[in-house]
C-alpha cells in the first residue's frame, strides 16, 4: 500500500544534553543503557487513501548500549481516537510492515516488538510543548535559545540521515518521565525536535 506522512515530532531519552547515540555508534549513552521515545504528530497523512491526518503516534523503546549496536525492544502507542482501520495502517507504517524508512532502520537496531497499546495521546506545541502517552509517559519541553532568541539546532548529526530528518532543534525535557511497565523506566534531559515527511 502506498503511504504518505508528514508533519513535527519530537525525542527524548534517558540520558544528559545531548544523546551521543544521535552523533555515531561510538557515543556512549550516560548511563551505559538508552530509554527513548519518539512522539510524532502528523499533520498530513493518507495510506491508499485512507486519511490519517491529526494521527498521533509515539514509539518508545531501549536499548543495552548505543542505539547502532542493536538489540532494542520496542513499543508502539496508537490513538485511542482513530478508527481501528487507521490504527493498523499506522502500525503497519511505524513498524516497517508497509515498507519505507522504518522497514530497513527497525530491523538493523530492534530485536522484540512489544504488543501495540492504544491509548489517548496528546501532543500540543508552543514555547514549551508537551506529550501526554496515557499512564505511559508525559513530557515537557524546553527548547534551548541563543540570546536572540534564535533555536539551538544540529545539522549533519549521523543518526539524522537514519530517519530523514534535515535539520533538529535542542531541548531539556528534564521532568519528563516513561514508565511502561515492560520496558525501563527512566527520566532524562535530552529532548529534540523535527520535521518529517516520509512516504513509501
Amino acid at each position: 500500500m502506498a503511504w504518505q506522512v508528514s508533519g513535527r515530532s519530537v525525542e527524548l531519552c534517558s540520558c544528559n544534553m545531548l544523546c551521543p547515540c544521535w552523533l555515531g555508534p561510538e557515543g556512549k549513552p550516560d548511563q551505559g543503557w538508552c530509554g527513548g521515545a519518539f512522539a510524532f504528530d502528523i499533520e498530513s497523512g493518507n495510506s491508499d487513501g485512507v486519511d490519517l491526518s491529526g494521527s498521533k503516534v509515539v514509539l518508545a523503546a531501549e536499548w543495552p548500549g548505543n542505539f547502532y549496536a542493536g538489540n532494542g525492544t520496542a513499543r508502539l502507542y496508537l490513538p485511542d481516537d482513530k478508527t481501528q482501520d487507521q490504527r493498523q495502517r499506522l502500525e503497519a507504517i511505524f513498524t516497517g510492515k508497509n515498507g519505507g524508512l522504518f522497514a530497513g532502520l527497525w530491523p538493523a537496531v530492534v530485536q522484540k516488538w512489544l504488543p501495540t497499546e492504544t491509548t489517548r495521546i496528546s501532543i500540543a506545541w508552543g514555547d514549551s510543548p508537551t506529550v501526554s502517552v496515557g499512564s505511559f509517559g508525559n513530557v515537557k519541553l524546553t527548547p534551548l535559545k541563543d540570546q536572540s532568541g534564535q533555536p539551538t539546532r544540529v545539522q549533519g548529526a549521523a543518526a539524522q540521515g537514519a530517519f530523514q530528518i534535515t535539520t533538529m532543534d535542542l531541548a531539556s525535557s528534564k521532568g519528563s518521565r516513561w514508565t511502561d511497565p515492560q520496558l525501563r523506566n527512566w527520566q532524562g534531559d535530552s529532548g529534540t525536535m523535527h520535521r518529517f515527511q516520509w512516504s513509501a
